[in-house]
């Protein structure tokens, strides 16, 4: 049936052949013969006699169950008899006699127009390896599936005869049907005893292989060339698709849209050579493969590996019970670089569902000078108690060299509050409006009310009108015996902007920095994320925000703005101090000058006192200027907050015939050269340390951009690459000892430490990561199964009605 045309050996070819069910037991060895099987058999019965016949090593399942893996063959010697053929599977030998075909000549030499049968048949190999893979090109050409078989050697135990098989030799065992402890349902039957075969044997003369028995008659039907593909032993994913895999899947595209993508470059879904189950095995199988030492030790081991090429880089974990991973806190050079920059504000917070471990994720960021995002470091917590915050804090204080951030910004956690009041006791520590307005929100279900307590955050208001503001909004609601009305107030110094417009923030009035990290970490990370996977891929957002940076710095160097004011020589000045995006906020403030005032104007001995005002507005500000010293002050507290001159003081200025911005007036961190100069200690005495890393961090980001100009056309790269060279041979004779590795890495040794328990946090679901109820039966309906794997029956299955008048053709349950 389906057969191509009859082969047939000699008896004395396969000296005392038997079925390989007979042979291939799990853990046994076959006597009588002398032959003994280290086929690999499925739960089933059925042979597999190589490992490679039965599960595809590039990630693709195939159809058995249950495999059982047999011991490694031993030699058959030539000229031994097996008596037992057929006792086990019923599987009968074929009519054996010598190889003839049409149109092949008696010594083996094709004629014209020979089949690919014939040429199989006299073909010469030089290994086994070479006549698998012809044998597996012409099963896929003809329609069927080959497995490897038995190997028989000589006395001195070298390799004779290599035996392959149709994949539907042998019979699945009758104990697998009679399985007591059967859990899933039983898969359909795809054993025949096809006797379809291939043997070859070595000639020692030629040192060749060449075909001894070429059986090609088949008990079934051939699959057609259209089905070739869907075979698990016919499926591979080429280099190609895997490095295109790598690639999107580094990019953070899921692997069903990575999977959905391969049609359209492969001119269609019948064109691939793979199914979707094989593609997640193949990443399933590369996951495992980097965490076999264990997930924490890897991902210990990829962080220190980092800190090998970068000498400021540091690394800090702690044990905890069983030797398992506790606390972990890691930061790398650029990082403490930029804290020192843009350290003064500091926002933090904790993020969930992030690692399989539901280890909460805290995320240290802040504002650079372009108005950016930019990360200090990150820290892995074994749970939210107050000494895990204080831990936390205080290794971060450690590392960054003890520089205390001015104001910190978290929501409105009570631990982390204490931890903050306790390691950071000079900060301010400033609430999350946004999350503010969110409990307002929830607990006052009062869109007015929203309207109201957003006016009383970020109203421009002094003390006095703010609480007059206050006691108005709540007698209006009728909320003064209100829980959570009273318990926001009591903290109103640490979010109403009344108390806290003289402390400079840098525009960080939330932790939306904190929520968007949060957001574009989704794309890369899911609750089922092992910590490699963690650590490489904030490493990916680290390396993003830092090529934003680069863009606007690109910008800002190289690129003149608009002018667009009457005070076009303020405006040049400025246009060349600060950054693009903080210039653009400051000639919003120049451009507010045309619409104030100046009713009143006094001096009172070396300061003079600005009375402005708005254009038909009754609100009076008032500047103060002190001519010894060039300082202004004006009652907005603009300048406290953001750093920037308002408009009132660049109307002052006019008035005054100034035509340049006072150096008083101009906030480092917010210009062009900000990630230049010198740091010092709180003496005034130059601080080696940070000096070095200052100076580090200001020839890396000078560097990147050195490298993306030089690169860009073929002699430029040339010339950057020679003078590079030249300029490390000269600094190596000046600085023989220039290895200068100040970051502690925690413990010596990461290769004993064990993967942290699942922990429960805060907003983790109760059944674990996942908030998704467990997978429901469409047979019985139970949860925890799907139907493949339910082995209900009788009332409780789904019947197939079809033509009857219960259900009209419709699947209906009984």
């Amino acid at each position: 049936m389906g057969g191509v045309g009859a082969s047939s050996v000699s008896a004395e070819d396969e000296p005392g052949r038997q079925d390989d069910a007979r042979f291939c037991r799990s853990g046994e060895v076959a006597t009588g013969s002398g032959r003994s099987m280290g086929d690999e058999m499925d739960g089933e019965g059925h042979c597999l006699s190589d490992p490679l016949s039965g599960q595809w090593s590039n990630g693709c399942s195939n159809d058995t169950e249950d495999e059982e893996v047999c011991t490694e063959s031993e030699p058959l010697h030539i000229g031994e008899e097996d008596t037992s053929a057929g006792e086990d599977c019923g599987m009968a030998n074929p009519k054996e006699s010598p190889v003839t075909y049409n149109n092949v000549t008696s010594n083996g030499e094709p004629s014209s127009g020979v089949s690919r049968e014939a040429e199989l048949a006299v073909a010469e190999f030089d290994g086994v390896d070479e006549a698998y893979r012809r044998y597996v090109e012409y099963a896929k050409a003809t329609g069927f599936a080959v497995r490897k078989g038995d190997n028989v050697k000589d006395e001195e135990g070298n390799l004779v005869r290599k035996f392959f098989y149709c994949n539907r030799q042998g019979f699945r065992e009758k104990k697998h049907y009679e399985r007591v402890d059967r859990k899933r349902a039983h898969k359909p039957e795809t054993r025949t005893n096809c006797n379809a075969k291939l043997v070859i044997s070595f000639e020692k003369g030629s040192g060749k292989w060449r075909v001894k028995t070429f059986v090609q008659d088949h008990n079934h039907e051939l699959f057609p060339s259209a089905f070739t593909n869907v075979m698990a032993a016919h499926r591979s994913i080429n280099d190609g698709a895997k490095a295109h895999t790598h690639s999107m899947n580094n990019a953070g595209f899921q692997t069903s849209q990575i999977m959905g993508s391969f049609p359209f470059l492969s001119g269609g879904i019948c064109n691939l050579q793979f199914e979707k189950k094989d593609l997640y095995n193949y990443i399933d199988e590369v996951r495992s493969s980097r965490i076999v030492e264990g997930d924490a030790a890897a991902a210990i081991s990829y962080l220190k590996g980092k800190a090998e090429l970068d000498p400021l880089a540091v690394v800090v974990y702690t044990y905890c019970s069983e030797n398992r991973l506790g606390h972990l806190f890691w930061s790398d050079g650029t990082m403490q670089f930029d804290y020192e920059c843009f350290g003064d504000v500091l926002a933090f917070d904790l993020t969930y569902r992030k690692n399989c471990y539901n280890r909460p994720l805290v995320i240290f960021s802040g504002t650079n000078h372009h108005r950016q995002t930019t990360i200090f470091g990150f820290g892995l917590l074994e749970d939210e108690k107050i000494s895990s915050y204080k831990w936390l804090l205080s290794t971060f204080l450690q590392v960054m060299r003890q520089k205390q951030p001015k104001v910190v910004v978290t929501d409105g956690d009570e631990q982390m509050k204490e931890a903050i009041r306790t390691e950071f006791p000079n900060a301010t520590h400033r609430l999350c409006a946004w999350h503010l307005a969110l409990n307002a929100a929830s607990n006052i279900k009062n869109g007015d009310f929203s309207v109201a307590f957003k006016k009383a955050v970020y109203g421009l208001f002094d003390v006095e009108e703010f609480e007059q503001y206050w006691a108005e909004i709540v007698s209006k609601f009728g909320l003064k015996q209100n829980e959570w009305i009273c318990g926001t107030y009591e903290k109103r110094e640490h979010w109403a902007n009344a108390y806290l417009c003289d402390k400079f923030c840098a525009g960080l009035l939330t932790t939306s920095r904190c929520e968007g990290i949060n957001s574009f970490l989704k794309k890369f990370i899911k609750s089922g994320s092992c910590l490699l996977e963690l650590v490489e891929n904030l490493d990916r957002v680290v390396k993003d925000y830092r090529n934003n940076e680069l863009i606007a710095d690109y910008k800002s160097l190289y690129s003149e703005p608009v002018m667009e004011t009457g005070l076009q020589s303020i405006e040049k000045v400025v246009s060349k101090l600060y950054t693009r995006e903080i210039f653009f906020q400051v000639q919003k403030q120049i451009k507010g000058v045309a619409a104030l005032l100046v009713p009143h104007r006094e001096s009172h001995g070396g300061s003079e006192k600005f009375m402005l005002r708005k254009f038909q507005s009754h609100r009076v500000y008032t500047v103060l200027y002190h001519r010894s010293c060039e300082s202004y002050e004006c009652s907005c507290k603009l300048w406290n907050s953001l750093g920037i001159p308002c408009s009132h003081i660049f109307c002052v200025l006019k008035e005054l015939d100034k035509d340049e911005l006072p150096k008083r007036l101009v906030l480092k961190r917010w210009c062009k050269d900000a990630k230049s100069g010198a740091f010092y200690s709180s003496d005034g005495v130059v601080d080696p340390d940070r000096a070095f890393r200052y100076r580090y961090g200001s020839l890396s980001s000078t560097c990147i951009s050195m490298c993306l100009l030089a690169a860009q056309r073929p002699e430029t790269y040339e010339n950057a690459l020679g003078r590079i060279g030249d300029m490390l041979k000269e600094f190596k004779t000046v600085l023989p000892n220039g290895d200068r590795g100040k970051g502690g890495h925690g413990h010596p040794d990461s290769c004993d430490i064990l993967d942290p328990k699942v922990v429960r946090s805060k907003e983790a679901p109760p059944g674990g990561s996942s908030s998704k109820p467990g997978r429901r039966c469409r047979r019985c309906f139970a949860l925890g199964h799907d139907r493949s794997i339910c082995n209900a029956g009788g009332d409780d299955a789904w019947d197939e009605v079809t033509g009857s008048s219960e259900g009209g053709g419709k699947r209906v349950r009984r």
